[in-house]
């Protein structure tokens, strides 16, 4: 007789087939992958990362992004835009225009204000087309404003504030926004009007009575720079008629340029037209003729040097002063590095200028002054700058006079 808890023979085979049938049976994991690849021979598999570029293919998976893309769209970032579809799909217009205005806060929050503006623009394009909740759009309007004054861009920010108050015209933070952005874009005067609207509705509100407050003063500042730029202007003009006046009174003659740009002598006397009159000096150093404290003519004055392609530029010479008197100085110690031959000196020196309207050269006494020369029949001021030929001497000189006669 059997003891409890044990099994006739018969017993136990019936209980291993039980147990045989019913339990999985297990498989030989290596014998399946040699009977696969013997079946379909060796497979490299082309779907994995790159090892060029494994660090940038990874950050296109969602699940291991470091950071998000500035805009989403299906075809850069198929993953990103295919779980933003399911997080919206079941949202009705309204819902998913909340729901944008609180992923732009989210940006905003973060001072992400590109992100932001995008959240904020696909919650407006919905209620562009099916939605018809004025203060829930008015307030994506004004946010995306404020988004856009930290941007810098006033315009667009100033642009969506008005939008904002027109939806909501007692919306207090689009009035803010508005009257800054106006502030920013130097309105002054739209300014002033944005804080009244808005104080005439919340006559203690501190933001709006400091920005008004500010406004004014920037908009008196503006009014007071207006004023010293005019008067500046003003005065300008005035001392360009008393020098234009004192070159008349001398008798010397401004090029007068035409409407094709050329430029041809003044012969019946000076217009006091600006447009008209060239006084500006080619020169880098901007030497300009002016009047000094004596009201004397002081000019800038070009000296060509042919034989050798060489300039040289006086600031300053003072209609009262000779030739003679620079060149001298120029010549009368040291030589140039250019005239190694020491040919240039005061008493080889000859100076002429292109007479008009003949174009021929005429000779400069070296004892004559400045003011003498200009005021000669034959010479007229090009640019601004009297300009002369300097020559010695010399083969040079003779074949060049030969050329110009």
């Amino acid at each position: 007789m059997a003891e409890a808890g044990d099994t006739t023979d018969g017993e136990a085979s019936e209980v291993t087939g039980q147990a045989t049938r019913g339990a999985p049976q297990l498989v030989d994991a290596d014998a399946l992958i040699d009977d696969i690849i013997a079946k379909k021979g060796p497979h490299r598999y082309t779907e994995g990362l790159s090892e060029d570029n494994w660090e940038e293919e990874l950050e296109q998976i969602p699940l291991f992004m470091t950071r998000s893309p500035e805009v989403v769209d299906a075809e850069s970032s198929p993953a990103i835009a295919a779980l933003q579809d399911i997080k919206y799909q079941d949202e009705t217009p309204q819902g998913r225009a909340l729901a944008c205005k609180e992923d732009g806060n989210a940006h905003f929050a973060k001072r992400q204000y590109k992100k932001a503006v995008a959240a904020y623009t696909e919650g407006i394009s919905v209620g562009d087309t099916s939605c018809s909740d004025p203060a829930l759009f008015a307030v994506l309007y004004c946010n995306r404003a404020a988004a856009q004054f930290h941007l810098g861009n006033y315009g667009l920010s100033l642009k969506d504030a008005t939008r904002a108050k027109s939806l909501k015209p007692d919306h207090m933070k689009a009035l803010v926004r508005g009257s800054q952005a106006c502030l920013q874009l130097q309105k002054f005067g739209e300014a002033v009007k944005w804080c009244d609207e808005g104080l005439r509705i919340e006559p203690e509100n501190a933001k709006l009575r400091e920005l008004r407050s500010r406004t004014t003063r920037e908009k008196k500042r503006q009014e007071r720079d207006v004023r010293k730029k005019m008067l500046a202007e003003k005065a300008k003009r005035a001392d360009q008629l008393k020098l234009l006046e004192a070159i008349e009174s001398r008798g010397i003659h401004l090029d007068r340029h035409n409407h094709h740009g050329s430029s041809t002598a003044d012969k019946e006397g000076l217009p006091l037209d600006m447009g008209q009159l060239s006084l500006e000096g080619p020169h880098p150093s901007g030497g300009r003729v002016h009047l000094n404290s004596e009201d004397q003519l002081v000019w800038p004055v070009l000296l060509l040097y042919p034989e050798y392609g060489q300039t040289d530029f006086i600031a300053a010479f003072n209609e009262t002063q000779r030739f003679i008197d620079h060149l001298e100085v120029m010549f009368g110690q040291e030589h140039p590095p250019w005239d190694s031959e020491g040919r240039y000196s005061p008493s080889t020196i000859e100076l002429y200028y292109e007479g008009v309207p003949s174009g021929r050269l005429i000779r400069v006494p070296l004892e004559a002054t400045l003011a003498e020369v200009l005021s000669s029949e034959s010479y007229c001021v090009i640019s601004g700058t009297p300009s002369f030929i300097v020559l010695a001497a010399g083969a040079f000189r003779k074949h060049f006079l030969a050329r110009k006669t």
